[in-house]
C-alpha cells in the first residue's frame, strides 16, 4: 500500500447479441417454433439432404360401393417435390425403405355394410432415422342409407358424395382430403390430394339421383346433377420426370382414366341411380387412372377399378332396385400406389440398386436415372 503501488486493472463486459423477428413469410416456422422443435426432437430428418433427388409418393386409391346411386372413390394421396427443392438429396450411401400402399376392395353386392368399398392404403417412404413420407390412402365413396357405415372416409383425396336420401340438390358432400394437414409443416408445400364431389338429389324415387365423383390428387371431384359425377383429375408429373412416353409412367387401363401420359391418381366416377330412364348414365374416372362409374345395362356388366400403381379411385358399382329390371355389381377397388425417385446424372452415385426385381430403374438419355418402385422394397446406394 505505499505510494506507487499498482492496482489491478478490471475486466470488460461480455459482449451480447439480441435478434428481434420482425416478420416471417406466410408457412415459415418463427424462430420460437424453430427452437421448439430443435430442443423437442422433432425438427424433420431429411432424406439424403435436400439437393439432388426429385419423388413422387402415391398412396393406394379407395374402393366404391355397390348400391343405386353412390359416390366414386377417392384416388391416393400424393408428394411431389421437383428436383431444386427436394425432400431425397444426395448421399455416399445409405437404404430407403418403400412400402407400396395397396388400393382399397370394392364394395360387394347385396347390400349392408360390406356392400360400401374400404379405404385405400398408405405408401411410405423412410430411411433409418429419417422422417417418413407418408402418402394417405384414399377415401372409399358415400353410399346411400342412413347407417354411420355409409358415409365417405376422409382419404389422401376424399370419396364422392351419395344421390339417395338427400334434400333436392347438391346435398350430399363427399369427403375431405388428409394429405396435406397429415404432413409436417414444412412438408406440405409437396403434398397434393382434394375433396370428393357434392352428390345430388331430387327427394325421393323415382326422382333423379346422382352419386359424385371421387376426389384425385390434381383436383376436387365433380359434383353430380341430375346425371352422374365424374372423377377428379390426377397430378400429371411429366414436368419432373419427363415428356411421355417413359417406360416408368403406367399404360391404360381398361374402364378408367389415362394414365400412359405420366398422369397419376384421378378419382373413380360416380353413379347416377339405375331405376331412371337411362341406366347407362355412369361417370367417367379422372385422369390418372380413376375408375368409371358401372354401366349395368352394358355387356359385360362393368364397373371400372383403378389401375394398379396409378392410385386411382374405384369407381361406383351399382345396387338392384326394386322392380327396375336392373341388374347390380360391386364397386370398383382402388389402384395401388407407386413410388418414383429421381437423381440427375451429376449426382448419380456408382451403386443405385433397387430391390426385389420388379421394381426397375431407368437411365434417361440425359444421363438421370429414375428408381421405380410398384412393389414394396429398397433403394440401396453406395
Amino acid at each position: 500500500g505505499g505510494p506507487g503501488a499498482s492496482v489491478p486493472s478490471g475486466a470488460g463486459g461480455s459482449g451480447i447479441v439480441i435478434v428481434k423477428e420482425l416478420n416471417k413469410a406466410s408457412g415459415v416456422w418463427s424462430m420460437c417454433e424453430q427452437r421448439e422443435v430443435l430442443t423437442g426432437g422433432t425438427w424433420p430428418k431429411f432424406l439424403f439432404g435436400l439437393q439432388c433427388a426429385a419423388v413422387m409418393v402415391v398412396g393406394g386409391g379407395g374402393g366404391a360401393p355397390a348400391a343405386p346411386s353412390p359416390g366414386g372413390a377417392g384416388a391416393g394421396g400424393m408428394i411431389l417435390s421437383p428436383g431444386p427443392v427436394a425432400i431425397i438429396g444426395c448421399s455416399t450411401s445409405g437404404t430407403v425403405s418403400v412400402t407400396i400402399g395397396a388400393g382399397g376392395s370394392g364394395g360387394a353386392c347385396g347390400g349392408g355394410c360390406g356392400s360400401l368399398g374400404a379405404a385405400g392404403n398408405d405408401t411410405t417412404v423412410t430411411i433409418t432415422g429419417g422422417t417418413p413420407l407418408v402418402a394417405k390412402g384414399g377415401g372409399r365413396g358415400q353410399s346411400p342409407g342412413d347407417q354411420p357405415c355409409t358415409a365417405a372416409t376422409i382419404g389422401g383425396s376424399g370419396g364422392g358424395g351419395r344421390g339417395e336420401d338427400g334434400t333436392p340438390g347438391n346435398s350430399n358432400p363427399g369427403s375431405a382430403s388428409n394429405q396435406v394437414p397429415s404432413m409436417p409443416t414444412p412438408l406440405q408445400p409437396f403434398g397434393f390430394g382434394n375433396a370428393g364431389g357434392l352428390g345430388y338429389s331430387c327427394g325421393q324415387p323415382p326422382a333423379p339421383r346422382a352419386g359424385a365423383g371421387g376426389g384425385g390428387a390434381g383436383g376436387a371431384g365433380c359434383n353430380a346433377d341430375s346425371n352422374q359425377g365424374a372423377g377428379g383429375d390426377g397430378k400429371d408429373v411429366a414436368p419432373v420426370f419427363g415428356s411421355a412416353p417413359q417406360p416408368f409412367y403406367i399404360p391404360n387401363g381398361t374402364n378408367a382414366g389415362p394414365s400412359v401420359s405420366g398422369i397419376f391418381a384421378g378419382g373413380g366416377g360416380g353413379r347416377r341411380c339405375a331405376a331412371q330412364s337411362n341406366p347407362d348414365q355412369n361417370g367417367a374416372g379422372g385422369p390418372g387412372g380413376g375408375g368409371n362409374g358401372g354401366a349395368p345395362s352394358g355387356s359385360p356388366l362393368v364397373t371400372g377399378s383403378g389401375t394398379a400403381n396409378t392410385g386411382g379411385g374405384g369407381g361406383a358399382g351399382f345396387g338392384p332396385v326394386p322392380n327396375s329390371g336392373t341388374s347390380s355389381g360391386p364397386g370398383g377397388s382402388g389402384g395401388s400406389g407407386i413410388v418414383l425417385i429421381k437423381v440427375p446424372g451429376p449426382q448419380v452415385p456408382s451403386g443405385f440398386a433397387v430391390a426385389p426385381g420388379t421394381n426397375s430403374i431407368t437411365t434417361q438419355p440425359c444421363g438421370a436415372k429414375v428408381a421405380q418402385f410398384k412393389v414394396s422394397g429398397t433403394l440401396t446406394i453406395s
